[in-house]
């Protein structure tokens, strides 16, 4: 019957000619571990560029636009979105349309009255409505004139006003960009950095390994398990009953 036991392990030994070697590796090891902690002072995270800065900012700004119908505060006054981008000559384009369609009353106001004249019913209540007709027809085309050269200007202004706010948007993501790109560079010159601190820093380390690959020849000391039985009780109890046995014959 074969019984089970806990192995032990056996160590061979180093050979004699690898122990000077050995003692210099457990002195490397001991000035490793004793070599005092380093700290890396060097900033790790790159900053904010402050062309980014610029762009999340301008961004900001103009998410706070107001709309087409708002105002903006210019030297504490409030100047409407439409009087800031509206064109200062569109009134006087107007005025002009103006100007025309009442000369054109005033041609055919003359015209009238030559005819009435020439009827003998100048002063006429013919005239009079004649007259008041054109009249009531110029006060509607100045004021077709008028609102159609606004809506054109209103129409003109909102435009204006949606293209400067996208060219303000693509500048601000420009400038975002480009703080994007540097803060990368700063990111790699730090990174590298801080790789040949580390470098530096593991480099008794990885002399010692590599002098210790070379002893060892990248093998580890070798072992053997021997297995050994443990104590039987039941063979014990026999052996003393063989000797209680022996001493009392």
């Amino acid at each position: 019957m074969s019984l089970g036991g806990p192995a032990q392990t056996i160590t061979q030994s180093a050979p004699e000619y690898q122990l000077p070697y050995i003692a210099d590796l457990y002195r490397m090891g001991q000035q490793i571990a004793y070599t005092p902690y380093t700290a890396y002072t060097m900033p790790r995270i790159a900053e904010t560029a402050g062309t980014y800065q610029q762009g999340a900012e301008l961004a900001q700004n103009i998410a706070r636009s107001p709309g087409i119908l708002g105002s903006f505060n210019v030297d504490g006054k409030n100047v409407g979105v439409m009087q800031a981008y509206m064109n200062p000559y569109q009134q006087g384009v107007i005025d002009v349309a103006k100007q025309g369609a009442t000369r054109e009353y005033q041609q055919g106001l003359n015209q009238i009255r030559a005819q009435a004249a020439q009827r003998g019913a100048f002063g006429g209540s013919r005239q009079a409505i004649a007259e008041a007709e054109m009249l009531r027809n110029l006060g509607t085309q100045l004021g077709n004139i008028q609102m159609q050269g606004s809506a054109q200007a209103f129409d003109k202004a909102g435009q204006l006003y949606q293209q400067d706010l996208g060219n303000q948007m693509m500048k601000a993501q420009s400038l975002q960009q480009l703080g994007l790109q540097d803060e990368a560079r700063r990111q790699r010159d730090l990174d590298l950095a801080y790789q040949e601190f580390e470098k530096q820093r593991m480099y008794p380390e990885e002399r010692a390994n590599a002098y210790k690959s070379i002893i060892f020849g990248d093998r580890q000391p070798s072992t053997r398990s021997d297995y050994t039985a443990p104590p039987n009780p039941f063979v014990q109890t026999l052996g003393l009953a063989g000797l209680l046995y022996g001493g009392m014959r």
